[in-house]
């Protein structure tokens, strides 16, 4: 299993993330061909004009065939398909990765497909992204200095996982391994349950509030301009984890709103501290 330079990369989804792959990559020149799939040719012009991708296909089967490294960038409901549909014609010596905010349904899709000889799945998640999508939005520096989530199994191939490892390394992003279930449980409470906060937040202040918004309620609700789809996909394949963060965070809520209504205001700004304390710890 190569670590790179890779000779041909494909890029199924080439939007926000999957355009901004193929734009890194080309512009760190660690890959030869560059080929991008898409459901449609015409959604794939934009990326062929700019001369991020060199070849472009509707045809998964034909996108991957020959590629040594591919990755999946679609809504996270469909990876568990792709991975399936893509396995059957992948090479000796591919690595098969993934962009998905949810590994769960990824990894067991994975797991579940027949051996074959030098193929390997290793599931990938870079903590980078915006509430904008498409191509239009993508950047060859998005990955720059952002975190990238590699998990692992007890079948995870070593140097399958090394060179997933070193891919995200060479877009410029630092790199963590986990299992599965942590990844999962943790972007549930880090990010799925805050872009479900913002929506609720955004959904509070419709109305006669919503004009007297400044930076700050701007700021905090950004990523409630995300496509909705993309999101309730995300909610879906991550269910029980989100459902979990959430009752943590009703939990929290419910403690304040009750302090609130007794005015102990003295056990609400000792609470308050703390969390002003973690969030200054993240810079």
């Amino acid at each position: 299993m190569t670590r790179g330079p890779w000779r041909r990369l494909a890029v199924v989804g080439v939007g926000l993330i999957g355009g901004s792959i193929a734009r890194a990559v080309r512009a760190r020149r660690f890959c030869e061909t560059i080929v991008g799939v898409g459901r449609r040719r015409s959604a794939l012009a934009p990326a062929l004009a700019a001369g991020a991708i060199d070849l472009a296909t509707d045809d998964l089967a034909e996108g991957v065939r020959g590629a040594d490294l591919v990755v999946l960038c679609a809504p996270v409901g469909s990876l568990p398909g792709l991975v399936r549909a893509a396995w059957p014609h992948l090479g000796p010596g591919t690595l098969l990765t993934d962009a998905g905010s949810v590994k769960r349904g990824v990894v067991a899709a994975a797991l579940a497909c027949p051996p074959r000889p030098g193929v390997a799945f290793v599931g990938s998640h870079p903590m980078a992204g915006s509430e904008q999508s498409g191509f239009g939005a993508s950047d060859p520096d998005l990955f720059q200095g952002r975190l990238a989530l590699v998990t692992e199994t007890g079948a995870t191939d070593r140097d399958a996982l090394a060179a997933a490892t070193a891919f995200w390394e060479g877009l410029g992003s630092h790199v963590r391994t986990l299992s599965v279930d942590a990844h999962d449980r943790g972007v549930a409470v880090i990010s799925h349950l805050v872009h479900l906060a913002a929506y609720g937040l955004v959904a509070t202040a419709d109305g006669d509030p919503l004009p007297l918004a400044a930076r700050g309620f701007v700021d905090t609700t950004r990523v409630a301009a995300s496509p909705e789809t993309l999101w309730v996909d995300i909610f879906r394949e991550n269910q029980a984890a989100l459902d979990e963060a959430l009752g943590r965070y009703r939990e929290i809520l419910d403690r304040w709103q009750t302090w609130i209504r007794q005015e102990r205001w003295d056990a609400l700004e000792a609470e308050l501290g703390r969390a002003r304390e973690i969030r200054e710890k993240l810079g």
